[in-house]
This record gives C-alpha cells, sequence and structure tokens, in this order.
C-alpha cells in the first residue's frame, strides 16, 4: 500500500488517513496520553493507540492482555456482595471469576496455557498480599441512572481548569475509608508489573506517571457532584501490585536509593494531597492538552529519541530512532516488526 494510514519521514508521523486523524483531534487527555507527551515520543503514542493494533496483533502474554485479565477478574469478584464473597478474601471464588474473565476473551487469548499459567500466579500472589489490599469495602456511586453501584471501574471525566481537553479516566477501585463519612476513600490502582517504584524526585529515573494520575483522579473526584453530591473526600491512593518481586524507592535515613525483594507483592501508598504534587500534575496535564492540539493542527506528531527507542516498535524504519550498544537494546530492537510487518499500517516516506 501508500500512505493509506500514515507516514513517517525526518520530522515524525503524519496521518493520511482522515477518520483516524478526527478521531485523534478529539482524543481526551489521559494519564497515557501525559506520560508520553510530555515525557515520551509522540510518535510513538499515535502509533501505538491508533495503529498499532492493525499491524501486531495482541497476544496472551502481552502486558495489555495480563493487565485486562486481572482487572476483570478483580472487578467481577468485588462486585459481589459481601455476604457472598465473606469479609476475607475468597481464593476459590477469585479463581471462579479469573476463569470468568478468561472466557470473555477470544478463544486464542483464552486457551493460552501461558495466560492461565500467569493469571493463576497473579491470583494466588493477592490472596497473599496483606489483608488491607485484599479484604476491603468498596465504595458506592451513584451512576448516570441514578443508580448506586460499587465503585470498580468507575469512569471519572471532567474539565479542569487551564485545560482545553477533558481529562477521562478509569479508577480501578474506591475503598471506603470511613463508613460513617462515605465520602472520605482510597483510590487502588492494580499494577501487575515484576518491578514498581514507589516515586521520589531523588532517584536516578523517577517514574512521576502513576502519582500523577492517581493525583488528577483525585482531583477530579472532588469536584464531581454527578457520583457522589457533595463530591467526594478522597484521602490517600494506593497502588496494589501483587506481582511485584521488587521495589525501588528512596531511603531518606541514608539518602539513597534502595531495592526491597517482595515475596508477596506490594501496596505502595501516594500522597494525593501535596499541593506542589496537584500543581504539577495539573501543569503536565495542560502542556499534554495544548501539545497535542498543536500536533493536531500541524499534522505532525513529532519523534523525541531516546535510550529507549529499541523498545518502540517504530524502531527499524524511525529515522531518529537511537539504538545503543547494549546486548538488551540489541535484542530487543532486533525483535521489533521491519517495514513490510508495518507497512498495512504505516511506511516510512
Amino acid at each position: 500500500m501508500t500512505k493509506e494510514h500514515a507516514w513517517l519521514d525526518g520530522e515524525g508521523l503524519h496521518l493520511a488517513d482522515d477518520a483516524i486523524a478526527a478521531k485523534v483531534a478529539r482524543k481526551p487527555v489521559s494519564a497515557t496520553m501525559i506520560d508520553n507527551l510530555v515525557s515520551g515520543c509522540p510518535a510513538r503514542y499515535i502509533f501505538e493507540s491508533t495503529l498499532k493494533d492493525m499491524v501486531i496483533p495482541l497476544t496472551p502474554d502481552d502486558p495489555r492482555v495480563r493487565g485486562t485479565v486481572f482487572h476483570r477478574a478483580c472487578e467481577l469478584y468485588y462486585t459481589k456482595p459481601v455476604d457472598a464473597r465473606g469479609e476475607s478474601v475468597d481464593p476459590a471464588l477469585l479463581q471462579d471469576c479469573a476463569k470468568e474473565a478468561l472466557a470473555e476473551q477470544p478463544e486464542d487469548i483464552a486457551s493460552a496455557p501461558s495466560l492461565r499459567e500467569w493469571l493463576d500466579e497473579a491470583c494466588r500472589r493477592y490472596v497473599a498480599m496483606d489483608p488491607s489490599a485484599t479484604d476491603v469495602t468498596v465504595s458506592e456511586y451513584r451512576n448516570d441512572k441514578g443508580v448506586f453501584q460499587p465503585a470498580l471501574e468507575m469512569v471519572v471525566t471532567g474539565q479542569l481548569p487551564g485545560i482545553s481537553r477533558r481529562f477521562y479516566g478509569a479508577i480501578d477501585r474506591l475503598v471506603a475509608a470511613d463508613p460513617e463519612h462515605p465520602e472520605r476513600v482510597i483510590i487502588d490502582d492494580y499494577k501487575t508489573g515484576r518491578k514498581e517504584q514507589l516515586y521520589s524526585d531523588k532517584l536516578r529515573f523517577p517514574d512521576f506517571n502513576y502519582l500523577r494520575q492517581q493525583t488528577i483522579y483525585a482531583i477530579l473526584l472532588e469536584r464531581d457532584k454527578r457520583t457522589h453530591a457533595t463530591g467526594w473526600r478522597p484521602i490517600g491512593a494506593r497502588l496494589v501490585c501483587p506481582m511485584a518481586s521488587q521495589v525501588e524507592y528512596f531511603d531518606e535515613s541514608t539518602g539513597t536509593a534502595q531495592v526491597r525483594q517482595m515475596n508477596e507483592g506490594a501496596t505502595l501508598m501516594l500522597n494525593i494531597r501535596d499541593a506542589g504534587t496537584r500543581r504539577r500534575a495539573m501543569a503536565d496535564a495542560a502542556a499534554a492538552s495544548d501539545k497535542l492540539d498543536a500536533e493536531v493542527k500541524h499534522n505532525l506528531y513529532e519523534f523525541s529519541p531516546s535510550s529507549l527507542c529499541a523498545w518502540c516498535p517504530l524502531a527499524r524504519i524511525c529515522p531518529s530512532a537511537r539504538i545503543t550498544g547494549s546486548e538488551k537494546a540489541q535484542g530487543s530492537f532486533a525483535k521489533q516488526p521491519d517495514a513490510a510487518t508495518l507497512a498495512p499500517a504505516i511506511i516510512a516516506a
């Protein structure tokens, strides 16, 4: 094919498909968008969010598939009333919910032994976590029909000051923090990576993305009179990480970065009320919104080369790709799709 969907040149990625371009132009701000446009590569973001699935089918071992199935299993589990699932996490019932979540996937995904084994391990590790992460009271919110339902995979959206686009996200789980004050909640986010980080700007490679995401969710909840009559009062946020085998953090007592080995996952507490964190999160959201506005206007989604280029699916056709000589980078680069594979979605001009 020729330039049916998109092409790359020396400046960046350009969309040739009017329908895809219109879809991009309507995109709301999201945590993924902010991370990619503020500190990542716009060209890679547009490819992965709009074009990648045309030429690179999802596999059972894709982190997105694993995350989706585990999130769905937890949603099905905590949707059940407490008198059906009990006060403490029920391993057998969670496994049943995991099987149900798998059954919702396409047959070639659902039947893959590697995914089934991974999901079984994720459920076992989740059950073994501290009860504060598993034995929770899920809050309820008022949906658009005026009916109260468990706050699971709860959509949060709204217009925030100084940001041209609406923000859109989904909260994995809202946990009731105070029975006498239902507006007081903790925002939970499931993470299924093996390596996690507790954010600190003192780390060598600090990752602000998760803290930014949860902070913006908290700001949206506080302004949300649609799902709670008086607005919510988030008092904290947590990353619930059943698969984490190690966590990087900064030890203030020693002034050094540390890595803690974890046998039963990790629950990481996030401070979403810090004023400085909130200002930075909002500034990043505004910057991402403005950047997308400009790139849509010029139909130019620029390259932002870095040491991570070898892990980008465009690496083998990108004229700006920066591929280091490390063994890991070379190995990852070799696994990326070639021009012929990408051609149905994108070509290098």
